[in-house]
């Protein structure tokens, strides 16, 4: 659907939620690409501790992805979730600046718990609340998901060349940054009108619309053979690829002369990578259409599989550079290509159950197995041992979903039993 052809509330809710996507992922990119440098070279831990605080993270964003799956498809178009997470995100810096760092150096089990219990509610559990909410958002108002989404790489972009930029001086100011930017995404908020039109809200006034979604329904996911086999993609993949990510950072800026110039770098290359992920964010949708949802995961398990390997055998910064822009390649294709497979192989009403718990909480799951396991593996065997590992994994796995993924018609929860595929 075009933007012209859009009403004017649709169009308007276009405009909101493409901004609302640039600054919640400019302030989540003050954070994430450079939280192991803060780490280390701001609280000084080890690898190892570093793996902690991830695997911290991450058992917490399990807990609230299962909750925000649930509450998400029960929501539907109300707000109160989002709220929640706008708020929190305007204590962005304070968080940071006075809790987080003091309670890392002072004792880093009470550190990871506070940074798990508030890094996993705003950003590892509440990133997929957001991406699904909004997603359910365009197929209200007749908009692309993918095309309102390339506001996030923007957003991401932006932040990560400032941030490389600031951290050598102060890291405290972009977390203020954050926060001020966090009291526009509440501006947002109160501006959208994401509801439909108003004969759409009559009827689901009087039940004609509802959809009869319950716990039970979700439940019903895990007699279905379609089900596990996206699991697995995501287990042995996807979450795989976060776990390498995590640190990817540190062993970036080792490649330069000094660390503060390896940060710098790592930024610039960051907001270059992001700005081609917007680029091809825009026609993903288009090119997903074309090649299928299935082939779209497949592309990106192989793109995330040659840069975890090419990782393990990197001897300079421009091979670092190049495997980092790989990653907006791989992006585009994960996540677009996610929903389109869950909308067009499971049944629509469980949409965000199926993309928070079934793809966001088993990364999770993946992560509090492995973050530690990993981060002590850069400590004893080095990153680039590691790193072969690693990749051998994810290329065994994408070669392994080459035939358990399908590309078939949506099923149904009622016909889910007699579902083999």
């Amino acid at each position: 659907m075009k933007l012209s052809e859009l009403n004017p509330r649709e169009r308007h809710n276009f405009i909101y939620f493409m901004l609302f996507f640039f600054f919640y992922y400019f302030i989540m990119s003050a954070y994430f690409p450079f939280f192991p440098v803060w780490l280390a070279d701001v609280n000084h831990l080890t690898k190892t501790e570093t793996g902690m605080v991830f695997s911290s993270i991450a058992l917490f964003a399990i807990v609230f992805q299962i909750a925000f799956g649930l509450i998400s498809d029960k929501l539907g178009l109300r707000k109160h979730l989002l709220w929640c997470i706008v708020i929190l995100l305007v204590l962005f810096a304070p968080f940071f600046i006075f809790v987080l760092s003091p309670l890392l150096q002072y004792n880093i089990y009470l550190g990871a718990l506070a940074g798990g219990l508030y890094l996993g509610f705003v950003f590892s559990g509440g990133a997929g609340a957001v991406e699904a909410y909004i997603e359910r958002v365009s197929r209200t108002n007749r908009f692309e998901y993918g095309r309102v989404r390339v506001s996030g790489c923007v957003g991401w972009a932006i932040c990560a060349s400032l941030t490389g930029i600031l951290f050598s001086i102060n890291p405290n100011i972009t977390f203020w940054v954050a926060s001020g930017f966090a009291l526009i995404l509440a501006v947002l908020l109160i501006l959208s009108r994401p509801e439909p039109n108003r004969t759409s809200q009559v009827l689901d006034q009087i039940g004609a619309n509802k959809r009869e979604f319950s716990i039970k329904m979700a439940f019903e996911l895990l007699k279905m053979p379609r089900f596990w086999a996206f699991l697995l993609y995501v287990v042995g993949v996807a979450s795989i690829y976060d776990v390498f990510d995590q640190q990817f950072a540190n062993f970036f800026k080792s490649f330069f002369s000094s660390p503060q110039r390896g940060t710098e770098i790592f930024g610039f290359v960051t907001t270059g990578g992001e700005l081609l992920n917007a680029l091809i964010m825009f026609f993903a949708p288009l090119i997903i259409n074309r090649i299928g949802a299935k082939n779209a995961l497949l592309i990106a398990g192989a793109i995330m599989s040659l840069r975890i390997i090419g990782s393990s055998f990197a001897s300079s910064s421009i091979e670092v550079i190049i495997l980092k822009t790989l990653h907006m390649f791989e992006v585009p294709f994960l996540l677009v290509g996610t929903f389109k497979y869950i909308s067009s192989v499971f049944d629509p009403r469980l949409s965000a159950t199926l993309f928070l718990i079934g793809f966001n909480l088993s990364k999770q799951l993946s992560g509090v197995l492995l973050s530690t396991w990993v981060g002590r593996m850069y400590d004893t065997v080095g990153f680039h041992q590691a790193y072969l590992i690693l990749g051998i994994i994810t290329a065994t796995f994408t070669a392994v979903s080459f035939f358990t993924l399908t590309g078939r018609r949506p099923v149904t929860l009622a016909s889910a039993g007699a579902d083999k595929a």
